[in-house]
């Protein structure tokens, strides 16, 4: 209403002609229907005016701002668009790039650690600058391998190589660093069919984030949606795809080759 009021009268364009006839009035002290109106009531008069303008704009804007809060939580508490939430491997950086930004730790969890390869620079930097780095693959020994590989439409056999090469090459560039720094990484195999993958940066802290991938049925890894969900502000799915990370590692074991167990 308010605004309307203010379109009608055009008050933006009538203050100007209101001060030049105010200055006219205030020399000419006119008489109107016997009374006569001095200086200082056309003064109080046009700040009246003004007030009333300012008024009218302040409540119109207030009016405004209503309009857009209630546009704001009726798109906050409606149905999400699917991807807003769900996104594509290539739509994220590197896993090198990802993984710098750690300062504490480092968690990857995969089925065969292929990610891990490409940043295994940035892993041992992180390690030796006192970081913990955690690497979770699927264990080619156990007997979740067939069933998991059979699920995924791969060959179990191949899977299995894929591996075993992966984990070799880890091990054999971890065996490279000096005692205290090794012991701050683990490479641990699970025999599980692995329910997701994911990358954990400073999992465990305030400002931690996870990275996490469904493994789908007969759907290549590289096709299978990614949640990130974030410490801060994605609870409790944060927590909970957490914890389903900690119970593969806690059932987990030390990688010492295949067919080493420890």
């Amino acid at each position: 209403m308010f605004e309307r009021l203010r379109g009608v009268l055009k008050l933006d364009a009538v203050v100007p002609i209101v001060l030049i006839a105010a200055a006219l009035l205030m020399t000419l002290e006119p008489t109107i229907l016997g009374v006569t109106i001095t200086e200082r009531q056309i003064v109080l008069a046009f700040f009246g005016f003004l007030g009333i303008d300012t008024l009218i704009e302040r409540t119109g804007r207030l009016r405004r701002i209503e309009r857009q809060l209630e546009t704001l939580t009726e798109n906050a508490s409606g149905a999400q668009n699917a991807g807003q939430v769900l996104r594509a491997r290539n739509s994220f950086e590197r896993m090198d790039v990802l993984v710098a930004q750690a300062r504490r730790s480092v968690l990857i969890i995969g089925v065969n650690l292929e990610g891990a390869l490409g940043c295994t620079a940035t892993l041992t930097t992180l390690a030796r600058s006192g970081g913990t780095v955690r690497l979770l693959a699927m264990d080619p020994d156990g007997s979740a391998l067939v069933p998991s590989a059979t699920t995924s439409g791969v060959d179990p056999v191949l899977r299995r190589g894929k591996i075993v090469q992966n984990l070799e090459l880890l091990r054999k560039e971890f065996a490279q660093l000096a005692p205290d720094v090794r012991a701050r990484v683990r490479l641990m195999v699970s025999d599980l069919a692995l329910p997701v993958g994911a990358v954990g940066i400073d999992e465990g802290a305030r400002g931690g984030s996870l990275i996490v991938q469904h493994y789908l049925t007969g759907t290549a890894a590289e096709l299978a949606p990614l949640l990130w969900l974030h410490a801060e502000s994605d609870e409790p799915w944060y927590g909970r795809y957490l914890a389903q990370c900690e119970a593969c590692v806690v059932a987990a074991r030390a990688w010492n080759g295949s067919g080493g167990r420890s």
